[in-house]
């Protein structure tokens, strides 16, 4: 009987089934995070939004609760050793290996694949102009003490002069946009929300 149990044990272990899932993200919307930061710190989410990158930001948002006086922005970074490109200013400040992300003492790597090309390449289509790109993304969601109580320009935050929370990209997961489209800032000025 001792036999059929140490047999039954060594197939589990060999067995994939028996095997520990991965971490399966929280499928939430960027308003609920914003609504209760501290509840997804650290924490792998799943959400659909418009990217925003250049010269002098990286952003993931929602125009229906875009950053504003009362509510953080959500800086964006990719995980892994990719990083986005032309923001000099945007290493977070907790990431402290430089072979790949570390925010918080948590690892983030990239899953570099075709549809992470394709929002990466329409980000960075229009030379020297803010795009945005809507897509469902994984990112590990990050947000510092001094952010939690929903503070602004703190400058202990996430990117630029520590304005933000932090989103660390680990893949994409579908993209929505064809073509690059209006900056964020701009769909959030032109934004009105959709009535019965």
């Amino acid at each position: 009987m001792r036999f059929y149990l140490l047999l039954l044990g060594l197939f589990a272990v060999a067995n994939p089934i028996f095997e520990h899932q991965a971490e399966q993200p929280i499928r939430t919307t960027i308003c609920a995070i914003k609504g209760s930061p501290s509840i997804f710190n650290g924490r792998l989410v799943e959400v659909s939004g418009y990217a925003t990158h250049g010269a002098d930001n990286s952003m993931f948002e929602d125009p229906t609760c875009f950053w504003s006086k009362d509510n953080p922005g959500i800086w964006m970074e990719y995980g892994g050793t990719t990083g986005t490109p032309k923001t000099k200013s945007s290493t977070p400040a907790n990431a402290v290996d430089p072979r790949i992300m570390v925010v918080q003492g948590i690892g983030v790597v990239l899953n570099h694949n075709a549809t992470f090309d394709q929002f990466d390449k329409l980000l960075h289509s229009v030379p020297g102009k803010d795009v945005s790109v809507r897509a469902t993304v994984r990112a590990r969601f990050f947000v510092t003490p001094e952010m939690v109580d929903g503070k602004l320009n703190t400058g202990k935050g996430y990117g630029r002069k520590g304005c933000c929370m932090l989103f660390a990209i680990e893949q994409v997961t579908a993209l929505e946009s064809t073509a690059a489209e209006p900056s964020i800032f701009d769909l959030a000025k032109t934004y009105t929300p959709h009535k019965p």
